[in-house]
């Protein structure tokens, strides 16, 4: 020990003695481990941190699918759940949920929040206390139970000041007075769905809703010693069961069946390939800081041969040696660990700033114990990595020569000379396969912004408005609401054109609707009955949006009360259901329902996802179904055209709103060219921070292959004035310089280049429109990397030129 600590001293006197090159190198080392610290960071706390519920790893998330419509993953309907829950033999019990939104008035102004309808079971099975109070209990979760409401800790804190005695008061949500009877811990969500009011599901037991309505996810926590593929099994057996009791629309194996996936795959896993690739380019960063610092001490280590030769002479043996150098490595590591912590910490709150909704889990992340124990794991393997370069050419015979001759320079050897230069060609691989990677993300997210949402994006305004059922009873009475608020809006200075729809583009929740199609047989060969999106829609939707008419007409006066419903049809659906015809004059309703006459054809509008396929989408007319078919959607967002910068308006907006009904709650009032934005915001996360470290791994790669080359015209200055002396011109030598340096750099760029089309087909599942081997960025990109090395070896090369001749001959 006692060793250990003189080696660390005489470690930080050395440093101390070239403050640049421990600069250089610490703000290198920073940067590496920083860069990883802060990833690590978002990893542990995504992927590796386990969920924040009793026991998460003994949690299933249950859903139904419908393979055969499209539908992976789907809600299961209140009679399947009831009947999995009392069926199974695997679990200790299964909670059920939906998720929306909800009003709560009472307080100094409405809000509109994020809400769960929950079973009491889900508490129970989730195994986290409240707070304060109490959560959703048997007695609160029947039919014609007492309305309660138990808050989210985040809600408690912004909505109602933090306050301990809003236990037992009374508020308004969505038109219903319900009781506050607890505040759940911070952080406590479901699927990370960012849930801030939780209410009772009440689903009545003795009559669990239609088997067809699918509305619910579930679950469950597995039984002690019961894994998660014993549950499929028994399920998988269970839908037999299913087909011969349940009727129609049963779970079945084929067209409808219950998936079990672990809870924490099911919330992290979209995002796990994207995390997991920024993890090994920030170790890629971290491996090219490492070239370049062990480059760095290569260089101090040649001029201090003279030394470490006394030393030898004086006894010290190689082992002494290499345990000195590695001391004074990881000790220069760890300072630039220590830093790397603050840029880490730094990064992370820039991250969680500009990105908040781009990843799941974001509470989870921190600069906990994890990540300082990682930090320093790293700091010392990089020491020990950067600190292995100059170990390798301090041979004994180098250093005697060295005090045999008085500290005089000497030419590095060939060996020596073939290290720095793999270190070159091993940053510039690694460089060209971090810039590749960040050019492929660049050109998806290019692709992604070149996508038509289907409507003119500019000059709109948005907001949602929820009509509580004990205010607005009918749906004609939502209807003269709308159509009196359009009016109201539609006098504001500068608005041109107001309307309302149920559904806002580019992202909204699917519908998946089974309809019947007048003289289209179902059959195995056709496309399911099924519509992907309702959309009900006020006067001037359509020239409000910017959607054109394809065929036909939109909704006017003739479509009023009395008359035939219509309805329109985006292309999408009338290509999947009437190839090749016009669907005008068809007719399609569901179940009972009135049927309903297509009367015009729109262009087609993202829905899912601007990289998602357009899916099927009705369009209702909402006077209309309000008065023929006595139904109404009671959320609705609001649209305004504008001819002034939209958010310029949202304060009157609001007054404007109130000013008609004092308790209605403005939700989500912002301009569409923030609801575009949000729509991408996970893939221009990843671009950037691939840009980013791309950028990092190229300026350190150039870096360092100036290092390299500067160091070299500087041991061969004697060869280059010599060669100038015998009638060299300045151009060959000049020549000769970059033919050697652009040969390294070459060497570097093709292994770079077979190293990334080997690495970025990883990257498949998070491009959108671009091949992971990309003809254009893996051309583009080894040119630019090779512009970027040539000018790196330029300069030393032009200062080869200037070697006097003269100075050298008369040294001679």
């Amino acid at each position: 020990m006692q060793t250990l600590i003189q080696d660390i001293r005489f470690a930080l006197r050395t440093l101390i003695r070239t403050p640049v090159v421990t600069g250089v190198a610490v703000l290198t080392l920073a940067l590496g481990i920083g860069a990883n610290s802060a990833i690590f960071s978002v990893v542990n706390g995504v992927i590796l941190k386990p969920l924040d519920y009793e026991q998460p790893s003994e949690l299933v998330f249950i859903a139904s699918g419908f393979p055969t419509l499209g539908f992976d993953q789907f809600w299961m309907s209140g009679p399947e759940y009831r009947e999995l829950k009392d069926w199974n033999q695997s679990f200790l019990d299964i909670g059920a949920y939906n998720t929306g939104e909800v009003s709560i008035t009472g307080g100094d102004s409405p809000i509109r929040v994020s809400a769960a309808f929950a079973t009491a079971e889900l508490f129970g099975v989730l195994g986290v206390p409240a707070f304060m109070g109490r959560a959703i209990g048997r007695d609160d979760d029947v039919p014609q139970a007492e309305p309660v409401l138990v808050l989210s800790h985040g809600l408690w804190q912004r909505a109602f000041g933090g306050d301990r005695n809003v236990l037992g008061k009374v508020y308004e949500v969505n038109g219903t007075t319900r009781t506050i009877i607890g505040v759940m811990p911070q952080g406590f969500d479901v699927h990370d769905e960012k849930v801030e009011a939780w209410l009772p599901l009440q689903l009545d037991p003795a009559n669990p809703r239609s088997r067809g309505g699918h509305f619910l996810y579930a679950i469950g926590r597995l039984k002690p010693g019961v894994q998660i593929e014993r549950a499929r099994a028994e399920v998988a057996s269970l839908l037999v069961r299913w087909e011969e009791e349940g009727g129609g629309h049963s779970p079945s194996p084929e067209g409808h069946p219950i998936h079990l996936t672990d809870m924490q795959e099911e919330v992290v896993g979209d995002v796990r390939p994207a995390l997991l690739v920024l993890l090994g380019a920030v170790g890629f960063v971290l491996l090219i800081a490492c070239a370049n610092v062990g480059n760095l001490l290569l260089a101090r280590a040649e001029a201090r041969q003279k030394e470490i030769a006394v030393r030898t002479a004086l006894g010290a043996g190689r082992g002494r040696l290499a345990k000195q150098f590695l001391t004074e490595s990881v000790v220069l590591s760890l300072i630039g660990g220590t830093l790397g912590l603050i840029v880490g910490a730094v990064g992370v709150r820039a991250l969680l700033a500009t990105n908040p909704n781009s990843i799941p889990r974001v509470g989870e992340i921190t600069l906990d114990a994890s990540v300082m124990v990682f930090t320093l794991g790293v700091s010392i393997v990089a020491g020990l990595i950067f600190g292995l370069a100059p170990l390798l050419h301090l041979t004994v015979k180098d250093l005697s020569g060295s005090l045999r001759e008085g500290g005089q320079r000497t030419t590095a050897g060939a060996a020596r000379l073939f290290l720095r230069r793999g270190l070159v060609v091993s940053e510039l691989a690694l460089a060209v396969i971090l810039v590749i990677g960040a050019g492929l993300m660049l050109r998806s997210f290019s692709a992604l912004q070149q996508v038509d949402p289907g409507f003119q994006v500019d000059g709109l305004l948005s907001f949602r408005l929820y009509l509580p059922p004990t205010t607005y009873v009918q749906p004609d009475q939502q209807a003269t609401f709308l159509e009196e608020m359009r009016a109201q809006l539609g006098g504001l200075p500068g608005v041109a054109n107001v309307a309302g729809m149920s559904g806002l583009p580019p992202q909204r929740r699917l519908n998946a609707n089974t309809m019947e199609f007048e003289g289209l047989e179902q059959n195995d060969d056709g496309p399911p009955h099924n519509v992907d999106f309702w959309q009900f829609v006020t006067d001037g939707y359509f020239e409000t949006m910017g959607i054109p008419i394809v065929e036909g007409r939109a909704f006017g006066p003739q479509d009023l009360e009395g008359s035939v419903p219509a309805g329109l049809v985006n292309e999408t659906m009338a290509r999947t259901f009437w190839p090749g015809e016009s669907p005008l004059g068809r007719r399609v309703r569901q179940g009972n329902n009135p049927w309903i006459t297509i009367v015009g054809i729109v262009k087609d509008v993202k829905q899912q996802g601007i990289d998602q396929e357009t899916g099927t989408e009705l369009y209702f007319y909402y006077q209309q179904v309000a008065n023929v078919m006595g139904f109404a959607p009671r959320t609705m967002n609001m649209v305004l055209r504008t001819t002034v910068p939209p958010t310029s308006i949202a304060r009157l907006v609001r007054e404007s709103v109130w000013a008609t009904d004092a308790n209605l709650p403005v939700a989500d009032l912002q301009s569409m060219d923030q609801v575009i934005f949000e729509s991408v915001a996970r893939p221009r996360f990843l671009t950037l921070l691939l840009l980013t470290f791309g950028l990092v791994a190229l300026t350190l790669a150039s870096v360092g292959t100036y290092g390299v080359m500067s160091y070299t015209v500087a041991e061969r200055s004697h060869e280059m004035g010599i060669r100038m002396a015998l009638g060299a011109q300045a151009g060959s030598v000049l020549k000769l310089v970059l033919q050697q340096g652009l040969t390294v750099a070459g060497i570097g760029l093709v292994i770079g280049t077979v190293g990334a089309i080997l690495l970025t087909k990883l990257m498949g599942s998070i491009l959108y429109g671009v091949s992971a081997t990309d003809v254009t960025t893996f051309a583009v990109v080894p040119l630019l990397l090779m512009a970027v090395a040539a000018l790196a070896c330029l300069i030393p090369a032009v200062r080869a030129t200037k070697v006097d001749p003269i100075q050298v001959l008369k040294a001679e």
